[in-house]
């Protein structure tokens, strides 16, 4: 396939369509918040063409959807500031752009390097202050088709509230009636900020020599992979329990293959709390409202499959445990207090030991996000941090696709591990991998 070249054709700013009130006008970030990464959560999802592409009516509609949508979602047309957003309705940047390939040879077997012309190059390359809250960047192919790639700040929001807000602004662009039923749920008014001082040590995820890999597990690949923890008992494994214990077990073995001198690793696993929490949160509430743990392989020799996958039953249980039945507003606010105490330290990177992060957007409704012309065939995350592991929903809902990002000498011996591609194969076309 000849180089792909991305025309930016042109650039807007989008506001709120009904200015946000005085009483709106500054949006207190919440304690998980002021804790999450200062970084964008990029991600892109593709429709394919159909019998009526008009590429000027999708992208004023698009225009106008965004418009209204975000005087539900009004924080997300302001600008961060010290501790808060000011919610000025300076609005949010919106490109529109064109690319020289149709949209089945980009889904061929589609490479990391490409979905990166899919999002704005300021988010590619730093030169952001993070003050935006939003970007957004549609991108129209030859022969028909659209990527519609959307940026969020994560100091504001984690993919559940990425989520929401896509389906609610699909909503809004397809929606003639009942628009008034669209609501924003604010997760500060459930779980208040906290006002006193933060003295957080600041911890920005660092871009090495990576690569990134996409690996999709299928059904029935999952059902075997459960089996087989089953089978070493542990009972009930889930499905995003046994890949991500697969993955770990693969990227801990080739960070020890390429190393001189081989050490311990850990692997922090990210928990969706909105739904552990007592009373439970809605599952669109906008915010961060996110937990972290760690489970980790020792320095010698290689660590079990199975044993991997109870650590991660046994992180998710002992939280439950802990806090599950009595569990109230007042203790989760003394929990994170606390843990801020010694975030850094659970997040900082030392010398003696290789750190691996994990998340997971499965069951996420990213497949549904439907403005009028249909489902996504395809979605993405086009930019993946060092040491990261990305869990989503293949478009049938029964598999699951892996992003993962390591150092290029890692990922040369993890890619081609036999126990890894017995259950899952190397970046199979999305038409494909449904």
């Amino acid at each position: 396939m000849a180089t792909m070249e991305l025309e930016i054709m042109s650039t807007e700013i989008i506001k709120p369509s009904c200015p946000t009130p005085l009483s709106q006008r500054w949006y207190k970030l919440s304690l998980l918040d002021q804790m999450s990464y200062p970084m964008y959560i990029p991600i892109v999802l593709f429709y394919p063409s159909n019998d009526c592409d008009n590429s000027v009516e999708f992208s004023n509609e698009l225009n106008k959807s965004l418009s209204e949508i975000l005087t539900r979602y009004y924080p997300l047309a302001g600008r961060i500031g010290d501790g808060g957003i000011e919610c000025n309705d300076k609005g949010v940047d919106f490109f529109e752009a064109r690319i020289n390939c149709p949209l089945e040879g980009f889904l061929n077997h589609p490479e990391f390097e490409a979905l990166n012309l899919l999002i704005p190059d300021q988010i590619q390359s730093n030169k952001l202050d993070l003050s935006s809250t939003l970007i957004v960047q549609i991108t129209f192919f030859d022969c028909g088709g659209m990527a519609i790639g959307v940026s969020m700040c994560h100091k504001v929001a984690d993919i559940a509230t990425m989520s929401a807000f896509l389906n609610d602004w699909a909503a809004m662009a397809r929606l003639s009636e009942e628009k008034e039923e669209i609501t924003a749920q604010f997760i500060t008014s459930f779980f208040p900020p906290d006002h006193s001082p933060l003295d957080i040590p600041e911890y920005v995820p660092k871009k090495r020599n990576c690569v990134a890999r996409r690996f999709v597990f299928n059904a029935t690949k999952l059902d075997a992979l459960k089996t087989l923890a089953a089978s070493h008992g542990v009972e009930n494994p889930t499905r995003v329990q046994v890949v991500t214990a697969l993955l770990y077990k693969c990227a801990d073995a080739a960070s020890k293959a390429s190393s001189d001198s081989p050490t311990a690793s850990d692997l922090v696993q990210m928990v969706n709390l909105r739904q552990l929490v007592i009373p439970p949160l809605p599952e669109k509430s906008f915010g961060n409202m996110a937990w972290c743990f760690k489970i980790s392989a020792q320095e010698e020799g290689e660590v079990e499959f199975h044993d991997l996958v109870a650590q991660l039953k046994e992180g998710v249980a002992g939280f439950r445990l802990t806090y599950g039945k009595s569990f109230s507003w007042d203790e989760l606010f003394r929990l994170m207090s606390d843990f801020r105490k010694s975030f850094g330290t659970l997040l900082k990177r030392t010398e003696n030991i290789v750190r691996f992060t994990c998340t997971s957007w499965c069951r996420s409704p990213l497949y549904n996000v439907d403005f009028g012309w249909g489902k996504p065939i395809w979605i993405s995350c086009p930019s993946a941090m060092w040491n990261t592991i990305i869990l989503m929903d293949t478009r049938s809902g029964d598999g699951i696709e892996a992003l993962v990002s390591l150092e290029e000498q890692n990922m040369n011996v993890f890619e081609h591990y036999e126990e890894l591609l017995r259950f899952a194969s190397l970046n199979p076309s999305p038409y494909e991998a449904h």
